[in-house]
């Protein structure tokens, strides 16, 4: 048989465009793995998530996933289609051409998985494999944001040290991330100054700053305590840019601080003749007067300025409002109910397309305006309880509790107009639903007791309830057990109500509970009734410590430690509260900001080994039900 002898240029062919196209085995990032080792603006990747659980039983239990795409100085995040199989979830993604560096945000059982805080971010790349110009800040102002964006975080020395790196490269990113930087370097007050001062000097030489420009600069000299120059800056930048955003955010001021509903009406005229902009400002001085109108009981001049709200999600919100002051006051029903009505037609009739935000993904858009339908569905279904018609009640109630956030009220509510109604086999059926769900009140089960009774024979009433009762509180306690993490908790030292000090250190090998408050936070003091019953319900507990940190409060020292001694002796709170330190010649407290806290009330359960165990965030509105989680947490921390 003849040898097939290829022609030696063909060979040599074939060999370099082998070695030419090496497999681009992608990066892994902990549990996610990304199918380009350096993606591009405009590529398609695909990627595979693994998650830690098992698999899911239902959809709701399924991975969620989420895409930030860094362009700018702004993040714009996106759902993420995942498809599961096993406990394997992949996708395809398109980056688009204007991004220069991405996150992803994974989250199962509403859990963030944040790889252990440093989250899954990269930069994009060029063609030579480079990281593209200006990432390296994109990604250092995310993870000063990290808190948004599922916890991530790395040390505040890094971020800075990615600033500077980037800085050094390109010296006019520094005006670019002026401000985030600033927030970063502001303890070290002669390299924040310093700072400040050059980009006023760089200021000097431009002559062709923007309104963003000016706005930057009056925000670095205030973080850094200028007040004359951010002062002279803030008179100055309505001057230069008299329809520009500081001049319209002055109008609101302005507004807030007037007296008087006549005195409102005149700032809103004034800025409608100079100004006269759509914007977000100009929202919320209408909704202020709606709700300052409808509280004076001028109802129809209130409907007439929430009707001037573009946004279509803000009016629904002030009709709501409106309505909602008529049932509180149980007055002009009729109107109430008419006004109620629009709400609700309005959120039918949104467009996500023309009202999402761009800092919104479609599912936040779409949770966000459940939870509008169905609170706004509540406050029909009581205008018509009082006005006698429990069938149209019913009807809206049962809207209202189909939302995945409606509250144990919203249920409650629902049980007790089938009763009224004689539902009894529905009202019966629905409540065991919500005990068993842990979806249910105090109130709720006396119901559920009265339609058992109704419904036929009741000795086994004791029995089914403490079944159902355990079911729910199975379900809460599995439902938490999926919260759980393990962090670090922040080592301090604080001053009580009597001048003692009190060390997290020295409680070591106790379960702590912190919680973070304030005394001018809403939320915070409608949380204390069931803070108190959780305090109460394991007061002889020598293992469990409660400790109420107040912070965030702009009184001096001495008001400051007045006002929260009596108004924990007024209401005759068993608190053991402690005060967070303010940082010096700043808006800062120490301890809060140790924590990483952006909004309160937060608490947090640190087990006996130090470390933090659960973090909950806000006030869930039912105060059984807080003292119920809070006993299940420090179960939990101690097993």
């Amino acid at each position: 048989m003849k040898k097939l002898i290829l022609p030696a240029i063909a060979l040599c062919t074939a060999l370099t465009s082998c070695e030419s196209e090496p497999e681009d085995k992608g990066k892994d990032i902990g549990a996610l793995h990304i199918s380009k080792e350096f993606p591009q603006p405009g590529d398609e990747i695909k990627i595979t998530y693994a998650s830690k659980d098992s698999i899911p039983d239902t959809e709701d239990e399924k991975v969620k996933g989420i895409i930030n795409f860094m362009t700018g100085t702004g993040i714009y995040p996106e759902d993420i289609e995942l498809k599961d199989s096993a406990m394997l979830y992949t996708s395809s993604i398109k980056i688009p051409d204007t991004a220069t560096a991405i996150s992803f945000q994974f989250k199962q059982y509403n859990i963030d998985d944040n790889n252990n805080k440093a989250g899954f971010v990269l930069p994009l790349y060029n063609e030579e494999g480079n990281p593209l110009s200006g990432s390296t800040s994109q990604i250092a102002n995310f993870y000063g944001l990290g808190e948004r964006y599922g916890g991530v975080e790395i040390p505040k020395d890094s971020i800075v040290a990615s600033y500077e790196s980037d800085f050094e490269k390109d010296p006019s990113l520094e005006t670019k991330w002026a401000f985030s930087y600033i927030a970063m370097i502001k303890g070290d007050k002669e390299k924040a100054s310093a700072f400040v001062e050059k980009q006023m000097e760089a200021a000097k030489e431009n002559d062709s700053l923007t309104e963003g420009d000016y706005s930057n600069l009056y925000q670095v000299n205030a973080i850094v305590g200028n007040k004359e120059a951010a002062d002279s800056l803030r008179s100055l930048i309505p001057e230069k840019f008299p329809k520009g955003s500081m001049a319209t955010s002055s109008y609101y001021q302005k507004m807030y601080q007037s007296q008087g509903i006549d005195a409102k009406e005149e700032v809103f005229k004034d800025y409608e003749d100079k100004i006269g902009k759509d914007n977000v400002y100009r929202s919320y001085m209408l909704s202020m007067l709606a709700s300052e109108l409808a509280a004076e009981g001028e109802i129809d001049k209130a409907q007439e300025y929430a009707s001037k709200i573009s946004e279509k999600g803000r009016v629904a919100s002030a009709y709501n409002s409106i309505a909602w002051k008529l049932v509180e006051e149980n007055k002009n029903l009729d109107q109430a109910q008419e006004i109620s009505k629009k709400s609700l037609a309005i959120l039918d009739n949104i467009d996500p397309k023309k009202e999402k935000s761009e800092t919104q993904t479609a599912s936040q858009f779409d949770a966000n305006l459940d939870y509008q339908k169905s609170m706004y569905s509540d406050t029909y279904a009581t205008i018509m309880y009082k006005q006698g018609d429990l069938k149209e009640a019913i009807k809206y109630q049962e809207m209202a509790t189909n939302s995945k956030m409606a509250d144990a009220d919203i249920t409650e509510k629902y049980i007790q107009y089938l009763v009224e109604d004689e539902q009894y086999g529905v009202a019966k059926e629905k409540a065991a639903d919500f005990i068993a769900e842990n979806k249910g009140s105090e109130k709720l089960k006396e119901y559920y007791k009265e339609a058992y009774t109704a419904s036929g024979d009741a000795s086994g009433f004791e029995d089914e309830l403490a079944m159902l009762e355990e079911k729910g509180h199975e379900k809460a306690k599995s439902d938490i057990k999926k919260m759980m993490i393990d962090e670090d908790a922040s080592k301090f030292a604080l001053k009580d109500l009597d001048g003692n000090e009190v060390s997290l250190e020295e409680l070591k090998g106790k379960t702590v509970v912190l919680d973070f408050w304030a005394t001018w936070c809403g939320p915070c003091k409608m949380s204390f009734p069931g803070m108190q019953k959780a305090v109460v319900a394991h007061k002889d507990n020598p293992n469990v410590e409660f400790l109420f940190i107040d912070t965030w409060e702009r009184q001096t020292p001495d008001v400051r430690m007045k006002e929260v001694t009596e108004f924990i002796a007024d209401n005759e709170y068993d608190f053991h509260v402690l005060m967070d330190e303010k940082v010096e010649d700043s808006n800062d407290f120490k301890v809060v900001d140790s924590y990483g806290v952006s909004g309160i009330p937060t608490k947090f359960v640190v087990g006996p080994d130090g470390r933090i165990k659960f973090k909950s965030v806000g006030w869930n509105g039912n105060t059984d039900k807080l003292a119920e989680e809070l006993a299940i947490m420090i179960q939990l921390a101690q097993s």
